[in-house]
């Protein structure tokens, strides 16, 4: 009997490591060009699987007498979250850091219930500019009136006359959250800032530009006029699938009923095993963020011009296609940009997904991010390159197993570790094996 369940055991991790094995092929081989997802160093993959994880902790951004949510602790997670909460400080010129959201979509929700009640009205993006669905459901489910930015299509810049015309034609507004997904270019929030009535809050989700903000590429939201910085942790930030909200003023008054509605309305759990890999990626940002940014929007900029040579429609050639990460492929229909997504090149081994253009008047097709290729290493000729790739696969409809085979051939100069602008190339110290064996011990 006892012969049998180890045999089964045994089966079972076989089997789990089959999987492994075969997730671990696909990202070494596939050309990920999605502007929602990067590829996290080897440090904060193995954090992510200490033990704290099976643990509460709730450490609030504020001084807080221990309740009802209090467990006792060893003391480390403690000082694990104020060191996290003290890096994101540094790195955000923020005077608060709550790491407890559980993705950028949790911090957006809580910044919205934490400041507007029935009756009250927010302005964010609409979809067909580029705003975050996670907002409008929400909202209309609890009686929070919804308002949409006016875009200067040309320019896909907020038009900020209107906007100040519309706040103060609607004081029912409360709230101004720049929640833009699709993202080509940096809104003009000082001047936004400058011109609004003291009795509107200002945030800025920073999910897709957090590393670029943070490498000193864009300027510091929180220092332009915005009250509430907040986002996810996993595009620009190379780190794992969590999020963040900050404060410019520690004594702001909506600081406390944000932070509750994160926790405890929001969430039991904050997944506190996060905050070790979370530190790590901050860490990797304040000592690699300001080559990584920089790298990250030369590369985006060389595609975009690459891709526009090679006889595609991109948007954006007003501004020159892009200043982000983010470079913004028009195709059509929906129907022909998932098929060029789901089947075109997929099949090839890019990783890529179709949305709505902002500014195309309803057409669709890709929005790409250069973000997690950076960070293997590629640089503006290496972009250069995929832009053929894709006019063969696209525009002359060559066979994909020839585009298969050269992207196999670049990415194997590319290897998913070390991964540049990381700590992995420190491994192989003691330092490093030391703090890997306490977290798989």
């Amino acid at each position: 009997m006892i012969y049998e369940e180890n045999t089964r055991d045994l089966i079972l991790l076989e089997d789990i490591t089959s999987l492994f094995r075969v997730d671990n092929t696909y990202r070494k081989n596939s050309l990920s060009l999605t502007a929602s997802e990067n590829y996290p160093s080897m440090l904060v993959r193995v954090l992510g699987s200490s033990l704290s994880g099976g643990f509460y902790h709730f450490d609030p951004p504020y001084d807080a007498n221990p309740g009802e949510w209090y467990f006792p602790d060893s003391g480390s997670m403690q000082e694990l979250s104020k060191k996290v909460s003290n890096i994101g400080m540094a790195i955000f010129e923020a005077e608060t850091f709550d790491w407890r959201p559980n993705g950028g979509s949790a911090a957006e929700q809580a910044v919205l219930l934490g400041i507007c009640s029935r009756g009250d009205g927010f302005v964010h993006f609409a979809h067909k500019d580029g705003g975050h669905f996670g907002l409008e459901s929400i909202a209309t489910k609890v009686g929070i009136k919804i308002y949409h930015f006016p875009i200067i299509e040309k320019t896909l810049l907020i038009d900020t006359a209107k906007l100040i015309k519309m706040v103060y034609d609607h004081p029912e507004i409360k709230l101004i959250i720049l929640d833009q997904s699709f993202k080509l270019r940096f809104q003009p929030i000082s001047k936004i800032a400058s011109e609004l009535p003291d009795s509107v809050i200002l945030t800025y989700d920073c999910s897709h530009d957090g590393g670029l903000i943070a490498g000193g590429a864009f300027p510091q939201p929180l220092l332009q006029g915005v009250d509430i910085l907040h986002g996810n942790t996993h595009k620009t930030i190379p780190g794992p699938q969590k999020g963040f909200i900050s404060f410019s003023n520690k004594e702001h008054p909506m600081l406390i009923p944000v932070s509750t509605w994160i926790c405890p309305n929001m969430q039991s759990n904050s997944h506190s095993e996060l905050i070790a890999p979370m530190l790590i990626a901050f860490s990797e940002l304040a000592s690699f963020g300001g080559e990584y940014a920089r790298q990250t929007i030369k590369n985006a900029k060389s595609f975009a011009a690459a891709l526009s040579d090679e006889g595609f429609f991109v948007s954006g050639e007003y501004f020159g296609y892009t200043e982000t990460h983010q470079v913004h492929l028009i195709l059509g229909t929906q129907e022909k940009a998932l098929d060029i997504t789901t089947n075109i090149l997929s099949k090839s081994g890019i990783r890529v997904n179709n949305v709505e253009i902002p500014g195309s008047n309803g057409a669709f097709g890709l929005r790409l991010g250069v973000q997690a290729m950076t960070r293997r290493g590629l640089k503006e000729t290496d972009f250069k390159e995929i832009a053929r790739i894709f006019a063969d696969l696209i525009l002359k409809k060559k066979n994909h197993l020839d585009a298969t085979h050269e992207i196999k051939d670049i990415l194997q100069e590319f290897p998913l570790f070390p991964l540049q602008y990381s700590f992995d190339h420190m491994l192989e110290n003691d330092a490093s094996h030391d703090l890997l064996r306490e977290v798989l011990r």
